[in-house]
């Protein structure tokens, strides 16, 4: 919702009906109460209450860079305090101003009550208690709270160069979602002290059983000026009833008000040699693609990025190799799609900045610049930082880089190295990084279709020359996502048997680049186009049906159940049943085991095989189970978010009155 721009239209909207009722008194008419307009909020008081927030938010970080973050926290994501009074009555009169009242969101405003009420009483907050989960296929790991919060600002060019341009959202994201979710973004303009605040605008959004949030964005064309600066701030709040799990958050992002003109050397940008689409640009929608672990050996599976281990003597970089010490990008012009092999390109290979590689994390290679201006090379920086989020757009969850890893860069995200001046444009500050962004274990089980944001500020005092001051404070903050980022990872144990094209079983190991696999019971039969094979660190999913067949599969892999038809490997339960050669069988036996042999996968289907049966038919029978390809992956994960219930379907009853209201508002 707009919050400053459709006050006067919620009072217009609330004055017919009742105009109505006084016209027919007597007749029974009845009117549901409504939130307030943003004027009945006491403004002045949520202003001093947003300054008390930003310098006890300045304080907060800069313990955290000191300390390290403590239990249920983490770096750039300050948890709301209800206990504190001020922090109290701020987070209640920034959802007032959005409209939200306890009339007209009336379990919101119980589960704030409660949660107060044990902070108050000194009972642990639950926060604290549910983001320690550990990732088991049902929660987020140990580093990656339940929920994240970003704030993601970047300035823009404007023709006009006494004007400077920014763009901001407030973005919130849940782990599997939430039942309630609410986010805004509030933009102010501050002096260096930052002793007041000016409201510039701000934008509200709330969600019912979702799990990705993100508000319109804040347009801001202001006047260029030294003596203030741009201060951002985001308060997000979110609910998941039947875990007890409660997410309260409050950051801040800030920038100086300098112009980045069209035809001037003002600059802040950055630039990503890596990661970025190396190969397979021809193919709609692509991603950037890190295959972990395993992938495209011989044919063509559309992997820029694999893992894999580089010989110490001759340099030979293996992919999928072990033991595992780094990942390499492609080498696109040597290896031909649709067929060949898969080459790593010279010179881009990266290994973790402490030189173990675990193959149990999530690795993006990174490598780059932030380019800055800065308004004369008398600058002394005084700090540089970053953030670098991957965010899951369709199951919801936040995972950040570098927090464990000794980053040089105040636990910041990006693998920074030493920065240094431009040496042809004067004043433009490079700030150079290269290296291996680490999001820690299992962050987000790899799941697919993720979005990336990384966020570079850099605080410079600066002086001018022949000038005797004590310097002007300079702060340049970008915010650049990354879109169309995801992670393969779907393949069948060593020894499992699958069907070919005349009948007889040959061992995943042995399937060669040509080979044709039957794909259904009709006696269809698909070209083998790629072969990917490598390791799994993650236990594998061991299926048992009442006939006695067995077969192991990674959790991610795509079966084909009588009932639910296409599902991934992990999400199948004792009881259900699966299609085989010889018809359905009942699962007797769901179990995880560690495995530390090889894995094996396939993409079946030339292009004209494919125009005739199309893709839906790209499966094939392992140990008589009929199995998705490693193109169901995906497609698998587009299905899922089609498949999503309506929103009360989802929604634990005791948010449905809040839906109700929520959607009688709208």
């Amino acid at each position: 919702m707009n919050v400053s721009s459709t006050a006067s239209f919620r009072m217009l909207r609330r004055l017919v009906p009742a105009l109505a009722c006084l016209a027919m008194l007597g007749a029974g008419c009845t009117q549901q109460k409504v939130p307030p307009p943003q004027n009945e909020v006491d403004k002045q008081t949520l202003e001093t209450d947003s300054l008390y927030m930003a310098r006890l938010y300045a304080k907060w970080d800069q313990t955290v860079r000191m300390q390290g973050a403590g239990p249920g926290q983490e770096r750039g994501r300050m948890s709301i305090d209800l206990a504190d009074d001020t922090q109290y009555r701020f987070l209640k009169n920034r959802l007032h101003s959005a409209g939200s009242t306890p009339d007209n969101s009336p379990h919101l405003f119980r589960r704030i009550e409660k949660l107060r009420k044990e902070r108050k009483d000194g009972i642990p907050d639950t926060v604290t208690r549910k983001d320690q989960l550990t990732s088991t296929g049902t929660g987020p790991a140990r580093d990656n709270p339940w929920c994240g919060h970003v704030l993601p600002l970047k300035d823009e060019e404007d023709a006009d160069s006494l004007v400077a341009k920014f763009e901001a959202t407030g973005l919130v994201t849940c782990f599997k979602g939430a039942d309630y979710a609410y986010v805004d973004v509030t933009a102010f303009a501050t002096d260096a002290s930052r002793t007041n605040l000016r409201v510039l605008d701000t934008r509200a959004e709330e969600q019912y059983a979702g799990a990705v949030l993100e508000t319109q964005p804040l347009d801001l064309h202001l006047k260029v000026g030294e003596h203030e600066l741009l201060l951002v701030d985001s308060l997000s709040l979110a609910f998941n009833e039947t875990t007890g799990e409660a997410h309260l958050s409050y950051t801040v992002a800030e920038s100086s008000i300098v112009a980045l003109g069209v035809h001037q050397p003002n600059i802040n940008t950055m630039y990503f040699e890596h990661p970025r689409e190396l190969i397979g640009s021809f193919q709609a929608d692509n991603a950037i693609r890190t295959c972990l672990e395993r992938g495209a050996t011989v044919g063509y599976l559309d992997c820029d990025y694999t893992t894999g281990s580089k010989d110490p003597v001759t340099g030979a970089f293996t992919p999928f190799g072990k033991p595992f010490t780094g990942i390499s990008a492609v080498d696109a012009e040597a290896t031909k799609p649709p067929y060949g092999s898969w080459l790593p390109r010279r010179g881009d290979y990266w290994e973790p900045a402490n030189g173990a590689f675990d193959p149990s994390h999530l690795y993006v290679a990174m490598r780059g610049r932030h380019l800055v201006s800065m308004p004369t090379r008398l600058c002394t920086i005084d700090e540089r930082d970053s953030d670098v989020s991957v965010i899951l757009m369709e199951q919801g969850g936040r995972c950040t880089a570098g927090r464990n890893t000794g980053d040089p860069v105040l636990n910041g995200g990006l693998p920074f190295t030493p920065h240094k001046w431009d040496d042809y444009s004067p004043g433009i500050l490079v700030l150079p990084f290269d290296g291996l962004a680490d999001f820690g274990k299992d962050c987000l089980d790899h799941m697919q279709n993720v979005r990336l944001l990384i966020r570079s500020t850099v605080k410079a005092t600066c002086h001018q020359i022949g000038v005797n001051t004590a310097g002007q404070q300079i702060i340049r903050t970008r915010t650049q996502p990354i879109l169309n980022l995801d992670f393969r990872n779907a393949c069948l144990a060593e020894g499992t048997k699958v069907t070919k094209a005349d009948g007889s079983l040959v061992a995943v190991e042995h399937v060669k680049q040509g080979d044709k696999l039957l794909t259904n019971g009709r006696g269809v039969a698909l070209t083998v186009t790629t072969v990917s094979r490598g390791g799994e660190s993650k236990p594998m999913v061991k299926l048992r049906d009442e006939r006695g067949g067995e077969v192991m599969v990674t959790e991610t892999h795509p079966m084909v159940t009588a009932a639910r038809g296409l599902v991934q490997a992990g999400e199948l339960k004792v009881g259900d049943a699966l299609l085989t050669r010889t018809g359905t069988a009942k699962l007797v036996g769901v179990e995880r085991v560690p495995y530390t042999g090889q894995v094996f996968n396939f993409a079946l289907g030339t292009p004209e095989e494919l125009a005739s049966v199309g893709p839906e038919a790209r499966t094939l029978y392992a140990n008589g189970y009929l199995v998705g390809d490693s193109s169901m992956q995906s497609r698998l994960e587009r299905q899922r978010k089609l498949d999503a219930r309506e929103v009360l379907a989802k929604l634990n009853g005791a948010w449905h009155e809040d839906y109700r209201r929520h959607q009688a508002r709208r």
